[in-house]
């Protein structure tokens, strides 16, 4: 199979598919999308779990319908099978079909003709994607991220087991990392999956979708005890936010205002969990990284009170942000 096939995806799917592309870097070298690499490898990377889950189901549905009596042949559970998919897919209210184009590969080819020839019954090889194409919508971020990069994670999940390192380089960085893992965590956001390993004898997280050339290696991981317990910080406040050896981790206190407290309850990306709390003052155990990006949010809401480092590095963050406005007002009063 060389031909090109068409698919007609609801605009849901379509917009969850082209945000992945981003999120998830598939670009060619000229800076455009590479649409085709994204759809080949959702396609090898996802059916065995989309068929698997659908001949669960269908069994399901095929042990009903004898039960009652009502089935002699299969086509019926099929039938009902295709229906539940139709009503899962319309992500967006029924609104008008996106056509998507999809030219299989010499790494794809294969499993092309595997699903055509021995997984599609009474189907078209469009209408299997497109189902395919809509289950992998309604799945969270991080499961979708899991999907587009399985090799890595497998690659890592029996590093973890095995208690073995594993060296790789980031994306746009020619140097080669070697690490121990530790875990994979996913953020409490449920936007990325990362790996939580010792890196130079620290704490660090690597997001796992800019991995590349994952190895395992042959070599015992080794954690420090001090390592260890930074990485247990991290897995619980966000793994996306590594701690500052230097800083030695301190306590991170905080007065909210009325309004802060408000914010609070209200903003959940990047939160950190408060650890105590009297009258309008907080506790935090997170990293002063992760405290620096959250309360930066708030203006006059939020007052970091220690430690005094966090505390000169938000007060130059709303001075710089002043300061620039201040400009801005004075060429917009001379241009009048």
């Amino acid at each position: 199979m060389e031909e090109k096939i068409k698919i007609y995806v609801p605009e849901g799917v379509d917009r969850i598919l082209k945000k992945d592309m981003e999120l998830f870097e598939f670009y060619k070298k000229d800076g455009s999308l590479n649409r085709n690499d994204f759809y080949n490898t959702l396609i090898v990377n996802y059916y065995e779990t989309y068929q698997e889950h659908n001949d669960v189901l269908l069994k399901k549905i095929q042990d009903l319908l004898e039960e009652e009596g009502f089935l002699e042949e299969e086509d019926l559970a099929y039938r009902i099978l295709q229906l539940s998919e139709d009503s899962l897919e319309r992500l967006d209210g029924g609104k008008k079909d996106v056509t998507v184009s999809i030219k299989p590969t010499k790494l794809s080819s294969s499993t092309f003709r595997f699903i055509e020839d021995i997984l599609i019954r009474n189907q078209t090889i469009s209408g299997y994607f497109r189902d395919l194409f809509a289950s992998y919508s309604l799945l969270p971020q991080d499961k979708r991220e899991r999907i587009l990069f399985k090799d890595k994670f497998e690659i890592l999940e029996k590093a973890i087991e095995e208690k073995r390192k594993v060296c790789f380089y980031t994306a746009n960085n020619k140097t080669v990392h070697i690490a121990s893992p530790y875990l994979i965590a996913d953020s409490r956001e449920e936007l990325f999956n990362y790996l939580l390993c010792e890196y130079k004898a620290m704490a660090y997280s690597f997001r796992i979708s800019r991995m590349e050339k994952v190895v395992l290696l042959n070599e015992a991981a080794e954690f420090e005890e001090e390592t260890l317990r930074l990485l247990e910080k991290m897995r619980k406040n966000g793994p996306q936010f590594a701690y500052d050896a230097r800083r030695k981790d301190p306590l991170i206190k905080v007065y909210l205002t009325p309004r802060g407290e408000e914010m609070f309850r209200k903003i959940y990306l990047h939160r950190p969990a408060p650890i105590k709390k009297e009258g309008s003052i907080y506790w935090f155990e997170c990293s002063t990284g992760q405290a620096y990006q959250y309360f930066s949010r708030y203006s006059r809401n939020a007052v970091i009170l220690e430690p005094k480092d966090l505390q000169e590095d938000m007060m130059k963050f709303y001075a710089m942000g002043t300061r620039a406005y201040q400009k801005m007002r004075q060429k917009d009063t001379e241009n009048d």
